[in-house]
């Protein structure tokens, strides 16, 4: 068996041509070996903590997919989006949090991310998760513009009170993850 400290991931992933079943703009399902698996680009998440006022800021989002499924139009998700290619999780991150929550943060901030996490065994793509603890002086507020989208334009963001944190209701693994290390990132059980 392998050792643990022995496995060392890929730095880029580029799929075989061959191995391509079927693709469009967003999205390849590729099979490899035995397995058959989805490759999208990957995520960047996070919450946002802005200190000084005790908040904490997430997502009222429609999403089609949990619609389809549950009947259920709008749920409550961390800020996240779509890294573009040759962008870093840094980058993509500032890009995102402007568009979805209007928070413009000062160009020598440090963002620091957690370990990167695949989506599911099914999905070749990762998640990149940070918290940001802001003060008053490391941002200011913009329009939040969104990227154009009727998805984008349909949801909103909010931002809740501390206290609240225990009764937020998540829909979905990766915003249930982010409130739980948030939590213990505040000491609130």
């Amino acid at each position: 068996m392998q050792k643990f400290s022995n496995i060392k991931p890929k730095t880029d992933f580029i799929p075989d041509e061959n191995d391509i079943e079927w693709s469009n703009d967003h999205i390849s399902i590729i099979k490899h070996e035995e397995g058959t698996f989805v490759k999208e680009a990957d995520f960047v998440v996070c919450i946002i903590y802005l200190i000084e006022e005790s908040q904490f800021i997430l997502r009222n989002e429609y999403i089609p997919t949990f619609d389809y499924v549950d009947g259920q139009e709008y749920h409550i998700t961390v800020l996240s989006g779509t890294m573009k290619q040759d962008e870093s999780p840094e980058r993509s991150l500032l890009r995102e949090i402007e568009e979805e929550a209007g928070i413009v943060i000062r160009p020598d901030f440090k963002i620091e991310f957690m370990k990167p996490l695949f989506v599911s065994k099914g999905h070749a793509s990762k998640y990149h998760p940070t918290i940001i603890t802001l003060t008053e002086r490391d941002y200011h507020e913009v329009a939040a513009k969104g990227d154009g989208s009727k998805i984008e334009k349909m949801s909103q963001t909010v931002k809740l009170d501390i206290k609240y944190i225990n009764s937020v209701n998540t829909s979905d693994l990766i915003t249930d993850y982010m409130i739980e290390k948030f939590k213990d990132y505040i000491n609130v059980k």
